[in-house]
Parts: C-alpha cells; structure tokens; sequence
C-alpha cells in the first residue's frame, strides 16, 4: 500500500523544481496533479484509478505539525473546484485514501490538450471551524 506514497513522491521530486505545498498555520497541504496514464498500472488497479492520456489525477494530503518530531497526516475536509481561462467551472470530487501512517484525497478530471488550468481547493481540518484555500495553476498536456 506504499506503493502510492512511493510513487507520488517520485513524481513530484522529478516534475517539481520547487516543493509543491502551501502552509496554514499549523497544517500543511501538499499537492501534485499530473495525467493519470503516469501513474503506475498496478498502483491504478489497486485503487481504482482510471489510467488515459486525456485523464488529470490530483492528490492532496493534509499534515499538522507541532504534535511531534514530524508531521502528521491529518484528516480533512475537501472540495473544489477547477475552471480553464474561459472561466468554465467544474466541481471536483475527492475520494480518501487511508494508509498505515499516511491519509491522501485523491481527486480526476478530464481536460483538453495545452489548457491552462486553476484550482481551488477548501480544506478544512477535521477539528477546525476554518477553511483554507489552497489556490494553484496548472497547464496539461495529454499523454498516452
């Protein structure tokens, strides 16, 4: 079941030249969104991830600091939503992904060749009357 960490880590060290995170107070938020026919077959089998070249995947995981040497995964709340430069909007929907020591929201969409894309994300920690917006932007390419 590591697998998914494994890989998403991966992804984001050789995609990203700077970490992909956004810090709210004491929680952090981490990010990744790519074309879905990169993730791994076997790692799309097991949870249930449809693999294509005109597919995004989105994962997010929620961490608390401040309760030991290292941050937490923590449980949240998540909804959002991604628009093109058109300002044509869609609801996205996240599933939740509970490891041993590890909790991801993982979200698809499709999305059309070149197009620039922004999200907005709500999170709002369990335990917590706040909502964060976890805003960022990306552009896609189709792969195969």
């Amino acid at each position: 079941m590591r697998l998914l960490c494994a890989l998403i880590f991966t992804l984001l060290a050789s995609t990203a030249s700077a970490e992909q995170k956004q810090v709210f107070g004491e929680y952090e938020v981490h990010y990744i969104a790519f074309t879905s026919s990169e993730l791994d077959k076997d790692v799309a089998k097991i949870y249930g991830i449809p693999r294509s070249g005109s597919l995004g995947y989105m994962s997010i995981s929620v961490l608390k600091t401040g309760i030991s040497a290292l941050p937490v995964a923590w449980n949240a709340k998540l909804t959002g939503t991604m628009s093109n430069l058109l300002g044509q909007t869609r609801e996205l929907e996240f599933t939740r992904i509970q490891e041993q020591g590890a909790l991801y929201f993982h979200s698809t969409f499709d999305f059309y060749d070149r197009d620039m894309y922004r999200f907005h994300i709500k999170v709002q920690p369990d335990g917590q009357v706040r909502t964060y917006d976890l805003k960022f932007s990306q552009k896609f390419y189709r792969g195969e």
